[in-house]
């Protein structure tokens, strides 16, 4: 009697393993490339450097320190998901004001692009203040617009709709310069701190 049962049991064993096999069988993921016009959009690459000037004429250098590219759950995924099947790419491109004093440092300004299969998102952020996504990358709100006297072109303007809260209020930005100008409001530490590009 004993073999038969052990069979039985060996036999329940080995269909359990293919049952649970088979629920893990994942198709093939997809990841959503970015094509290389639009790695642009990080602006800052290794060795790149930003200068900003307030108000003052005080002038803040940043430094890049660092680039990545990683993809990420697409739409309708979540990270837990035993199966993922559509990743996106997400990149991002940080900026450090380099001061020799860490408590006077100002916020990191980041570029983070994510790709989707039908769609390119590009959100500026200012570090522990602001995440302002760009509503549409096709159309800046600025043909032409002077900032600290030098003219750029396609320009965006992205207003913090929110007045009441602490930050940031507005950031101009464009494809080829990056962060133009960072205005500051109500911030306990910056008060309402102007910075803006320095040409050169």
């Amino acid at each position: 009697m004993m073999k038969p049962i052990s069979t039985l049991l060996a036999t329940g064993l080995c269909c359990g393993t293919l049952l649970l096999s088979s629920c893990n069988d994942c198709a093939p993921s997809v990841i959503t490339p970015f094509q290389p016009e639009e790695t642009s959009w990080t602006v800052y690459s290794q060795g790149a450097t930003l200068k900003m000037a307030d108000e003052r004429d005080s002038v803040y250098t940043f430094t890049h320190t660092r680039l990545s590219s990683d993809p990420v759950p697409g739409e309708g995924f979540e990270v837990t998901d035993a199966c993922i099947e559509q990743y996106d790419t997400r990149r991002a491109s940080v900026m450090q004001e380099s001061s020799t004093t860490p408590k006077k440092k100002l916020p990191g300004l980041s570029v983070i692009a994510l790709k989707r299969p039908n769609d390119l998102q590009v959100t500026l952020a200012v570090s522990n203040r602001a995440n302002f996504q760009i509503p549409d990358i096709n159309t800046p709100q600025h043909a032409s617009l002077v900032v600290k006297g030098v003219t750029y072109t396609n320009v965006f303007s992205i207003i913090n709709p929110d007045s009441s809260t602490q930050g940031v209020s507005r950031i101009l930005f464009n494809k080829e310069f990056g962060f133009l100008r960072v205005v500051y409001y109500n911030d306990s530490v910056l008060k309402n701190k102007v910075l803006e590009r320095v040409p050169g």
